[in-house]
């Protein structure tokens, strides 16, 4: 089928291979612990929408954990992916507070810089590199590393592409993604099957304050004692807590 930018159509489709994958093994290890597993759209408290690729939910429909995969040829679009996750992500777990882990699957090009900001939201990173991809691919014949202008290259490999039968296209998933299945499954599962941390075990609070003027107040903490402490000294029925708030 003919396509305007085969370079797109063919990382879409390597992408949907490695989702299918990945959430397939998620779906078998959940459901059987009576969970259940899809793609939703997710509202937040401010109306935004997010469309999330994987939501796995417990038996009140509470969503549980949250997985988006992402893929990337060029690194020039590391900043607009990325932001989309932390910003996604981040909303979310604060509109829905039954989230205890979020994860995504980077796969393609990503800079360091990109993941130490995905990081720096709470989100869990499992990476298959570009040159996997690429290996994998070209052992079934498939090119797919060129340069960003050589249409007829990219032209060729979405051609090819398009031939391989389903048995070759689930080979070549299972080959890519075999460095980090077992390991996302695993996340998921310990989540899934331990009970929610207990105060022992919390090494870091953040706290999002928002005034009456629509200003937020970002406060970090080490422990919940230094939060609750931080917390109750804003208990005064005063009109006006500025010189009380934790600013820097």
């Amino acid at each position: 089928m003919p396509v305007a930018n085969p370079a797109a159509a063919l990382g879409e489709a390597v992408g949907k291979l490695i989702e299918n994958d990945i959430f397939e093994a998620i779906r078998d290890m959940a459901i059987p612990l009576g969970y259940t597993i899809g793609p939703e759209r997710m509202t937040n408290g401010e109306g935004n929408t997010f469309q999330i690729d994987c939501v796995v939910k417990d038996s009140s429909n509470r969503p549980v954990v949250i997985v988006d995969p992402k893929y990337l040829r060029y690194t020039k679009h590391n900043r607009d992916k990325g932001s989309w996750l932390c910003v996604a992500h981040y909303n979310l777990r604060k509109a829905f507070p039954s989230i205890r882990k979020s994860i995504t699957i980077l796969s393609g090009r990503w800079t360091s810089a990109s993941k130490a900001l995905i990081r720096g939201f709470g989100i869990e990173i499992f990476e298959i590199p570009f040159k996997t991809l690429v290996e994998v691919l070209s052992a079934h014949g498939v090119p797919f590393d060129w340069h960003e202008k050589d249409r007829a290259t990219a032209r060729r490999a979405w051609e090819i592409y398009q031939t391989l039968t389903e048995e070759q296209l689930e080979a070549i998933a299972g080959a890519i993604t075999q460095g980090i299945k077992p390991k996302v499954v695993q996340s998921v599962e310990h989540t899934l099957t331990t009970e929610v941390a207990v105060a022992k075990e919390i090494t870091d609070v953040e706290l999002l304050l928002k005034t009456s003027h629509d200003e937020f107040v970002f406060s970090r903490f080490n422990t919940i004692v230094g939060a609750t402490k931080y917390l109750l000294d804003l208990v005064a029925d005063i009109p006006d807590v500025s010189r009380k708030l934790k600013l820097g």
